[in-house]
């Protein structure tokens, strides 16, 4: 049995029988690959995929023209036609946000006779999951088979199609609930009649690590073929796994559901742990241009900006440095902006703030890789001076800051670390 890529076309059987096409399998391995972006306990464990996923992009909006601008409510549902738009191009994964994501595969089988292909057949496998509540901690699997194909000489009818799922979970005594199901094993004309399935996940809280409760879990649906007595396919059958869909619980005191509506249980959420990019706005009348502005010099002349290091890299714009969010460190949080403002002040005077301005400082504060990780107490195996600082006008630095605020709070986005293990993380994209 061959795998391809949502999007890609299937040779006909025409074209294998008088050899115009052979069978390939451009579509990366999908077999223990986690999203290129998954951050956390899944992705210190497991291999992940070697292309970016399809990634939708969310945009600050303004209430109104007086308003600050906010960070929109991430979605929290996903359709079959918005998943494969997402998988176009052979991408392995379509993270519509942390809420919403899917992968899909298209699974062929030639069946021979006499060594020649006779005949063919091939169905695609949907998983779209979800979390659909932000109070609620369940998280959704939607399976759905569609596009069945049999031509020619085949045994498809009759063929069983057995689909299942393997999970590992950290910390590995946390116990799940389960609800609907997987789909049963059924054979290929059953399944084509009854193509939808949904499997639901819930970890309660109080059984996860650190501050933050914090539980994960990795999540491999698979699919073995079972073929007929008495027929043949030339790949032979066998198990396909269609990839890892990572998941992560928390009870997080600072974000959404602290309480759980006064059930312990039921507090806080759960997201799938990719990380997302924190979009700001470089063009003109951008409310956060300022900051914007600043980042992208950061980023792509790093030379230019203050403190003076000619071996500067600033992290947080791709998968390879992430940064991590800093909550439970207010210490270190207000070191960070002390650290800043000393720039500010030993390049633009201590009167920097003439004329309304705030020391605006990347990688944020609210990062461990803010400007105070370098000092002794923190982290001193890390580049010094590998941050930038200058005064930027208040309104932009309020703006760009609020939407950060929303970015992380929307987004459920937890202290990045226990002790030095990566918890979560995010990114950040100027456009």
């Amino acid at each position: 049995m061959y795998t391809l890529p949502v999007s890609a076309k299937i040779p006909s059987l025409e074209d294998l029988q008088s050899g115009k096409a052979q069978m390939t399998q451009p579509r990366e391995p999908l077999g223990g690959r986690l999203p290129m972006e998954t951050v956390g306990p899944a992705a210190r464990h497991l291999p992940l995929a070697d292309k970016p996923s399809g990634m939708a992009e969310l945009r600050p909006v303004r209430l109104s023209p007086t308003a600050r601008p906010t960070y929109p409510e991430p979605p929290r549902s996903m359709t079959r036609a918005e998943c494969k738009k997402g998988l176009q191009g052979g991408k392995l994964f379509y993270v519509k946000s942390r809420f919403a994501m899917c992968t899909g595969i298209q699974m062929i089988q030639t069946w021979a006779k006499n060594g020649t292909p006779a005949g063919q057949s091939s169905f695609t496998l949907w998983v779209i999951s979800t979390v659909p509540d932000r109070k609620d901690r369940t998280v959704k699997y939607d399976y759905l088979f569609t596009d069945f194909f049999n031509q020619g000489r085949t045994g498809a009818g009759t063929m069983k199609v057995n689909t299942d799922v393997e999970t590992t979970t950290w910390p590995s005594g946390a116990r799940k609930r389960e609800g609907g199901a997987v789909p049963p094993t059924k054979t290929f004309n059953a399944l084509k009649a009854s193509p939808k399935y949904q499997h639901t996940v819930i970890f309660d809280a109080g059984q996860g690590r650190g501050k933050d409760d914090v539980i994960a879990m990795s999540y491999q649906p698979y699919v073995n073929v079972i073929i007929p007595p008495n027929w043949v396919i030339r790949e032979g059958d066998g198990k396909v796994r269609v990839g890892f869909l990572a998941a992560q619980w928390d009870a997080a005191k600072y974000l959404y559901n602290a309480s759980g509506g006064g059930n312990a249980k039921k507090k806080g959420g759960a997201y799938f742990p990719v990380a997302v990019y924190l979009p700001y706005s470089s063009k003109t009348g951008a409310p956060e241009r300022a900051v914007a502005l600043h980042l992208q010099k950061a980023h792509t002349k790093p030379r230019d900006t203050k403190p003076v290091n000619s071996n500067k890299n600033v992290p947080g714009f791709g998968t390879d440095r992430k940064l991590h969010r800093l909550y439970h460190d207010g210490t270190r949080r207000d070191k960070n902006r002390d650290e800043a403002i000393k720039v500010c002040r030993q390049y633009w005077g201590n009167n920097y703030p003439q004329g309304g301005k705030d020391c605006d400082e990347y990688p944020f504060a609210i990062t461990y890789e803010g400007c105070a990780q370098s000092l002794p107490q923190y982290e001193p195996s890390t580049p010094k001076k590998n941050f930038s600082a200058m005064p930027l006008p208040k309104a932009d630095n309020g703006n760009a800051g609020t939407i950060l605020a929303g970015f992380l709070t929307k987004n459920r986005i937890v202290d990045g670390r226990i002790g030095t293990e990566e918890i979560d993380g995010f990114m950040v994209k100027i456009t």
